[in-house]
């Protein structure tokens, strides 16, 4: 047999037919030869290119076909039969080619004659393919030369004319395609400058241009091929419009100025370092100096800090940080203290961001700083307000609460006493009120002076706020040790103060509790001493009064009002005033702050002071919150239905609040089942009852920020914040408190925290109110600094809710009219 190379698929049998047939197969020394139980079972991805498929004629057979046709359409088959297969029944098969082999009528030479064919039949399916291949190929060379984007032309290299062009060439070029074939091809490309562009230089060649029928130029670039054409050379012209490449490079060129301007006359100091950390750009407020800033270029930081006489402690640091961005690929920022040899300081948040230079495959660092000199003079302040009083510059009660817990702590001896003071100056409110407050304030300088001279460097003194002063001794050998250190304050403290011109006598009362007979927290031996220091009261003032049992007659009093202030929430018995907040700006309401008033059916209005506390500690104070923000809410919407103006309502927060899981949860429920916009509530809170529960405090107002309502901090820079903690609440409102306020117009002080919180607030985004504002000389000057939001008696008390809403209908309206 002189058969090519092809893959024989034999399905076996039990025929002797079948023996022989894959003898004689076998012989054929250029077929490979493969048998198999079942055609049907074969792996499609199995079968070898050139097969040729030989199988019995069964029950099957229709099947077995339809199977070839589906995976090898390309390989011929062989129907084999024991017996002779008439053309009716090679037809009943549907075989197209009807080859096949019976074994009455089989030789060797009826299998040459059948293979060869079937030979044939794979040599003439291959020849078809493979003709279908380039037919494919033209068609998509044809359609690329049509619907390219760019132009394309064929050239006669001899006589220079056009012999084809595309689509593109007609639509670019404004000619129709007969108008363009025959034209020589220097008819389309008059001379033109060349492009001297940097970015662009040899790219372009001289005269890469098109011109269209309306005389229009087309900046281009082209490149040109020879390739045979129907058995002749031609010249395969490309052309690739590239105006807006140009226009693009223009626009960079534009946007480079532009940047650079902006760069120029930014606040922020910009620089850009190389990867060897030498500066490649710097702006006028990095570097003021102009030749300096060009000296700059390719200079390190320990270059500048030569040339400017700063410490190694620059340089070092700042190579550092750079490091760390190099080695991260992170953006790293940090705080740097410049002192220049003016000895002037100047703060800067600096960050390194590192980025990728694709040209050059290098990476850079853009340097950005930010002068924060007066923020962080203001954070100082603050932070000293945080654990100092500012008015007495005694510790405050943080200050005092940590070392009273280190003492008890440290304290191991049984043979000597912790002794905790506390007392506050008798009639001091008098003394407010008919004095004024800037001599009150004076009096109080001079008690904490008169304190200072009297304590050891182990001692704590501390103001608590208002007049309230509180004292821990370590030490104290016995009970009339602490007895005679008491006397001693009251001594000193009763000689006159001479005060603009007059003596003032003041007396104190101050209750004394003893650790750890009287307790082992400073939170019980404070609240006992404050319960010794009211039975010093009782006891007529002017004397001192040890913690005893007896005491515990107060704190019944404190369970009636519990027991009492209970059942109000079950009789209805609390009520909301609301106290307006205005803006200065607009002179129209701004807001409002509810207030909780309690009317005791046989006390009368109990003050707020006396049964918040107990509420706070015995934990009613989470249900009166809710009751609180539900009632808010209901008159809330009552407004809206009124069409009373729109304006945010603050509602006081407790701590105890803060410290249920749920809060955030209930407070977006009752606002959703009211139907209020989030935008108008706004949660009220002091720094001290976030530091209640720092971390759930900062959870739960994360979660209401998202949803849009606002946070107020109380009482801002009465020394309980931890500005650390309150950063992260990210508050939207600072409450100045009234202690700053009452004698603003007199005392310069007053004047210069309140400008540091205002400068603080804003530079962090936030909005500012004053409270206790009382005049319009308090109003004018918190104008003047900053603060267009008060909240006092100068416009209004807290009012009940009819009385509230006839205030705001008829102030909004006069200030109309104005």
């Amino acid at each position: 047999m002189s058969l090519k190379q092809i893959t024989i698929y034999i399905e076996e049998s039990d025929h002797n037919f079948y023996n022989r047939l894959l003898r004689d197969i076998t012989n054929i020394e250029t077929c490979h030869v493969h048998s198999f139980p079942s055609i049907l079972k074969i792996k499609p991805g199995s079968i070898q290119e050139s097969a040729v498929f030989l199988f019995w004629n069964d029950s099957n057979a229709m099947d077995k076909q339809k199977f070839i046709f589906e995976h090898f359409p390309e390989s011929p088959y062989i129907i084999l039969s024991p017996n002779i297969l008439s053309p009716e029944e090679l037809s009943q098969v549907a075989h197209p080619t009807f080859l096949h082999l019976a074994e009455p009528t089989y030789s060797v030479g009826t299998l040459d004659l059948v293979l060869n064919f079937a030979e044939r039949l794979i040599e003439d399916m291959n020849r078809s393919i493979a003709y279908d291949k380039i037919r494919e190929k033209v068609v998509v060379l044809e359609n690329v030369f049509e619907e390219s984007l760019d132009i394309l032309m064929q050239i006669d290299p001899t006589t220079k004319q056009i012999i084809n062009a595309n689509k593109q060439a007609v639509v670019v070029l404004e000619y129709a395609l007969d108008e363009i074939i025959g034209k020589e091809f220097s008819y389309f490309m008059p001379p033109v400058e060349v492009d001297e562009d940097a970015e662009f230089e040899g790219n372009l060649i001289e005269s890469a241009a098109l011109r269209t029928k309306s005389g229009r130029l087309i900046p281009t670039e082209s490149s040109f091929r020879l390739f045979p054409v129907n058995g002749k050379m031609a010249i395969w012209a490309t052309f690739r419009d590239i105006t807006e490449r140009k226009r693009s490079q223009e626009q960079v060129k534009n946007q480079k100025a532009f940047y650079e301007f902006i760069l120029d006359n930014l606040d922020s100091d910009i620089a850009v370092l190389n990867s060897n950390f030498e500066y490649e750009y710097s702006n006028p407020v990095f570097l003021s100096n102009k030749e300096i800033r060009k000296w700059l270029f390719k200079k390190t930081d320990v270059d500048l800090a030569e040339k400017l006489d700063l410490p190694p402690e620059f340089y070092e640091r700042r190579k550092k940080f750079l490091e760390v961005a190099a080695k991260e690929n992170e953006i790293v920022e940090f705080e740097e203290l410049i002192q220049d040899h003016n000895d002037k300081v100047t703060y800067l948040l600096r960050k390194y961001i590192p980025i990728d230079d694709s040209d050059t495959n290098q990476k850079r660092f853009i340097s950005f700083g930010v002068d924060i000199t007066e923020r962080k003079l203001s954070e100082e302040r603050i932070t000293y307000l945080a654990y100092y009083d500012a008015l007495t510059g005694l510790s405050n009660r943080t200050l005092f609460i940590d070392h009273a817990n280190q003492a008890l702590k440290n304290h191991k001896s049984t043979e000597t006493l912790l002794a905790f003071y506390f007392f506050d100056i008798d009639n001091f409110k008098f003394i407010n009120d008919s004095l004024g407050h800037t001599k009150g304030d004076i009096l109080l300088q001079m008690v904490a002076a008169r304190l200072k001279r009297v304590m050891t460097e182990v001692d704590t003194v501390a103001r608590f706020g208002g007049d309230e002063f509180a004292i821990l001794k370590v030490d104290v050998p016995n009970k009339s040790a602490a007895a005679e250190f008491a006397q001693k304050i009251l001594d000193i403290l009763s000689q006159p103060f001479h005060i603009m011109g007059r003596d003032l006598f003041t007396t104190i009362s101050m209750g004394i509790a003893l650790s750890p007979n009287d307790g082992v927290t400073s939170a019980e031996l404070l609240k006992n001493s404050d319960m010794a220091m009211y039975k010093a009261k009782e006891l007529g003032r002017n004397n001192y009064k040890f913690y005893t049992n007896e005491l515990i007659l107060r704190s019944e009093k404190r369970l009636y009002i519990e027991n009492s202030l209970r059942k109000a929430i079950q009789n209805e018995e609390l009520i909301l005033f609301f106290q307006p907040k205005i803006s200065t700006i607009t002179n129209q309401v701004c807001g409002a702050e509810a207030l909780i008033r309690w009317k005791h059916p046989e006390r009368g209005w109990v003050p707020p002071i006396e049964f918040i506390p107990v509420a706070e500690d015995s934990g009613i104070i989470e249900r009166i919150g809710d009751w609180v923000l539900e009632e808010a809410c209901r008159l809330k919407k009552t407004w809206c239905e009124m069409n009373l103006p729109s304006f945010p309502l603050s509602i006081n927060v407790s701590g105890k609040q803060l410290a249920r899981a749920n809060w955030s949860h209930r407070v977006q429920a009752t606002i959703l089942q009211f139907g209020i916009n989030p935008e108008e509530i706004e949660l009220e809170l002091t720094e001290s009852s976030i530091m209640e529960n720092p971390e759930k405090s900062i959870e739960a107002f994360e979660y209401l920020s998202e949803l849009g309502i606002k946070v107020s901090i109380d009482d801002f820079g009465t020394g309980y914040s931890s500005l650390s903690y309150l950063k992260k609440i990210n508050a939207d409102v600072i409450k100045i408190d009234r202690s700053f306020v009452v004698d603003l117009e007199l005392n310069e002080d007053d004047r210069a925290i309140c400008k540091a919180i205002i400068n603080m607030a804003h530079s962090l985004g936030l909005e500012v109110i004053a409270e206790g504002v009382e005049n319009p000389a308090q109003r004018d000057l918190l104008h003047d600094l900053g603060c267009h939001m008060i909240q006092g008696y100068l416009y209004s008390k807290p009012l009940p809710e009819p009385e509230f809403v006839t205030f705001v209908q008829k102030f909004n309206e006069s200030a109309k009219t104005k």
